[in-house]
Order: C-alpha cells, then structure tokens, then sequence
C-alpha cells in the first residue's frame, strides 16, 4: 500500500483557523493525523527495507548498507536542516530491524 502525502500543500481549514487559544484544540488534530500518516510511512518504508535486506543477504551481501544510509543522512539533512540526520536516524533504526 503507498500512501501519498503533500507535506509542503498548505492546509485550507489551518489557513482559517486564527492563532489563538481556541484554536489549539484543531492544531492539534491536524498534527495527530499528521502524526499518523508518518507512522504509516515509516511502517511501509520498514516493510520496503527488510525486503531489500533479505535480497541484499540472498545475494551475499550484507544486511545493512553503511553508503545508501549516509545518503539518506544527507537527503535529511539538506531538506530539514541540522536537525535532519536525527530524524533520518531514527526511522533508519526502526527501518534496520534485526536479524
């Protein structure tokens, strides 16, 4: 199952909201389903890797590929900033799995 999702597509209902006290309560459903759609993600991606693991491993090679993950790092990196390779981190720590 992939799952598209335009993070960078403003939202029309936020664009309405006023920034005030009254609005927490929908900022913060936004960001719950947000929040859900990333789990989603990163659980699809995790499937995706320990398929290329296993194939990678049939095929004599290793589990974990120490060059795709520094791109990955980088990839982070240059979208998000400083903070980036922390969360590339962390989804490639769950996406690893172990064996």
């Amino acid at each position: 199952m992939t799952t598209a999702v335009n993070a960078s597509a403003p939202d029309a209902d936020a664009d309405q909201v006023p920034d005030s006290a009254d609005a927490i309560p929908t900022l913060r459903g936004q960001i719950d389903a947000l929040d859900a759609a990333i789990v989603q993600l990163v659980a699809e991606r995790a499937r995706l890797s320990q398929r290329i693991q296993t194939a990678r491993m049939n095929s004599g090679g290793t589990r974990v590929e120490l060059g795709r993950e520094r791109v990955i790092l980088d990839a982070y990196r240059r979208a998000l900033g400083s903070q980036g390779p922390h969360l590339a981190d962390a989804v490639l720590q769950v996406c690893r799995g172990s064996r």
